[in-house]
């Protein structure tokens, strides 16, 4: 963020008008002369830390705490496990664990304050798909470690063993062989084991990894709350406005640097950090193959975090710098890929599988480039429509609101 604008927001926090500074954008016509001052900021960063970065961690907290309770849906599983009543208990899990990575997934779109604490530790023991893929192995030997040993903590281990993801892999792969190679020892006679013994060691690990993510769930949602950390102070306080717009701001980007490149471009090959004709490895959720819905919870926390919901947002900032069409973009082509998401009926890691060809990959290309009409990839097409947002996001928003690239997005040439 520019020193004239910090200045700018700081002082307006004290009361003294002084005008925005807005430029270098076709979509800034009427922005110029905005009047920083008749904005009540304070009002708009009560309403985010209030209404909708708070009840994300709550949510988060109870439906974690509610899975892997004594008597939740996992300890059900477990119990039920080689009786008639496993199936059913299992597809239970499977649906809260489901709206458990929704809830998550919807956090992504704030990593703020505790959340961007020491390179996002916090976040990434949620969900630690943004850091790398899952260390199938690390879970597999914690599965043994913590049968055998008394003195088995999971937060010793990295968080490519944690979180949702691996909470997933216990979940939702039904193949029970484990991924270690032979000199493993914790693993070596795992696959000896009998079938029924190996899903229910599984099914307990599994207790211990959404016990983990509670309590980071809970670790967050107290760091914002007035009897915990109380970080809300901290970022409603008028001597921090620049640094909390900023914030809330670089969060927005998370849609172009995570969404679009790592949960889309990659696996459908059109990242170029894909040397294949696609990845489908990549996914962000290759067990339960729900990586739409993912994405489109993003898609919609995206979408809150723009209009601050019921309450003052960055469209109201928008509307007073005089870009209102800008807004009406931004909810047009959220809609739009919510809407594509809706629907398509194959997963993305099927449709990233079946991008395996020359023809398939020009295909998919196409798809992206011509995101208005049809295509054979859903995904692609997809990813060409989240473009259009994040191109509004690099040039109109930054210039509608005076604000500075995320540095990562600067170096990002989407």
């Amino acid at each position: 963020m520019s020193f004239y604008y910090r200045a700018t927001l700081i002082t307006v926090f004290l009361a003294l008008p002084l005008a925005g500074c807005v430029n270098d954008s076709t979509d800034s016509s009427g922005a110029d002369n905005f009047d920083a001052g008749a904005f009540d900021f304070t009002a708009m960063f009560a309403n985010y830390a209030d209404n909708i970065i708070l009840p994300n961690y709550e949510a988060v907290a109870k439906l974690s705490t509610d899975l892997e309770a004594q008597s939740g849906p996992l300890s059900t599983y477990c119990d039920s496990i080689g009786t008639s009543n496993e199936t059913a208990a299992l597809d239970a899990a499977k649906n809260d664990w489901d709206n458990l990575m929704l809830a998550i997934q919807r956090t992504e779109m704030h990593i703020v304050g505790p959340a961007a604490s020491n390179n996002n530790a916090l976040t990434n023991r949620l969900n630690s798909s943004a850091i790398g893929s899952l260390s199938l192995c690390g879970v597999d030997q914690s599965i043994v470690q913590s049968t055998e040993n008394a003195g088995f903590d999971i937060e010793s281990k990295t968080v490519r063993q944690r979180g949702i993801g691996a909470l997933e892999y216990l979940l939702f792969n039904p193949d029970l062989t484990q991924n270690c190679p032979s000199q493993i020892a914790e693993t070596a006679d795992w696959d000896s084991r009998p079938a029924q013994e190996r899903q229910l060691l599984r099914c307990q690990y599994a207790m211990v990894v959404a016990t983990d993510i509670a309590n980071t769930a809970a670790d967050l949602r107290d760091a914002w709350s007035s009897d915990g950390g109380d970080y809300r102070s901290t970022f409603l306080n008028p001597v921090n406005a620049a640094d909390s717009l900023e914030a809330l701001s670089d969060g927005l980007f998370y849609l172009d640097l995570d969404v679009a490149d790592r949960k889309l471009a990659i696996p459908t090959g059109i990242d170029d950090a894909c040397v294949a004709f696609s990845c489908p490895e990549s996914v962000e959720s290759p067990y339960s193959q729900y990586s739409l819905d993912n994405i489109k919870a993003n898609l919609q926390s995206f979408d809150t975090l723009m209009t601050g919901g019921t309450g003052l947002g960055f469209d109201d900032l928008i509307d007073a710098a005089g870009v209102p069409e800008l807004n009406g973009r931004f909810a047009d082509n959220s809609a739009a890929a919510v809407i594509l998401i809706d629907d398509t009926t194959e997963s993305l890691f099927e449709q990233a599988t079946a991008i395996d060809s020359s023809a398939a990959e020009t295909e998919c290309m196409n798809d992206y480039a011509n995101p208005g009409a049809a295509g054979q990839f859903p995904a692609c097409t997809l990813l060409g429509v989240i473009k259009r947002l994040n191109d509004d996001l690099k040039v109109g928003f930054i210039a509608a609101t005076a604000l500075d690239l995320p540095d990562r997005a600067q170096s990002d040439n989407d």
